[in-house]
């Protein structure tokens, strides 16, 4: 997280899994936005329902239903290569670039990219369902020099991810949780293993250094206790 004062840009992260830890490769992998956008809209839809089959360790298989809450952001943000505002020199290489890493199919895993939007406190895991483009200014050549972006996204929880968040009352299971404001280490080991002194176990297993300072946003891993 950046000091107070100090800007920071927004930033759209693509990877190459949906467990978001294989980053695309290169200087496209990441498009950093030219102009913040002044605002941007969070809409929460009802958790939607998945069933999966587990085998537990009796060799019984079970039937269970992942439930995870799912968020959409919608960005609207400038691009302008008039040399007002630096960093970006073509509106249209800006655009394909974008396109690329948002929308465009990648063989490399059969589909667009998963995304991860960071912006100070916000990380956002999540596809992008959709882009659109209004060109505003141009050249005397036709050549657009101006646009405004509008672009939609959908959080994107893995099953892996939801089966974890789904067993949100057993010590002996795995949890992921995002935190909160006000959240703290030792207030949710006691809420998930009913004893707080665990907090340095779980700073140590998310690479956690300062435990009382974790920004908002963040998935933390709560791992299975060893009896």
């Amino acid at each position: 997280m950046s000091e107070q004062g100090t800007l920071e840009k927004l930033i759209i992260k693509g990877y190459e899994d949906d467990e978001f830890k294989t980053p695309v490769s290169g200087d496209r992998g990441t498009f950093k936005l030219q102009i913040n956008p002044t605002d941007y809209t969070l809409k929460m839809d009802a958790p939607p329902s998945q069933k999966i089959n587990e085998t537990l360790a009796s060799g019984q298989t079970i039937e269970k239903t992942l439930l995870a809450e799912m968020r959409n952001i919608s960005l609207k943000f400038h691009l302008d290569s008039t040399g007002v505002v630096a960093g970006v020199t073509s509106v249209p290489t800006a655009v394909t670039d974008l396109k690329w890493l948002c929308v465009d199919y990648q063989g490399k895993v059969h589909d667009s990219f998963f995304l991860q939007i960071i912006w100070n406190s916000l990380v956002f895991n999540c596809k992008c369902e959709s882009l659109s483009i209004n060109y505003l200014l141009f050249k005397p050549s036709g050549e657009p020099i101006r646009a405004v972006v509008t672009a939609n996204f959908k959080e994107y929880i893995s099953a892996k991810t939801k089966s974890l968040k789904s067993n949100t009352s057993s010590p002996d299971m795995t949890h992921v949780r995002t935190i909160k404001s006000g959240d703290s280490l030792p207030a949710l080991c006691q809420e998930i293993y009913g004893d707080p002194k665990h907090y340095l176990q779980v700073a140590e297993a998310n690479g956690i250094v300062n435990f009382r300072n974790i920004s908002p946003g963040r998935q933390v891993l709560f791992p299975r206790l060893e009896k």
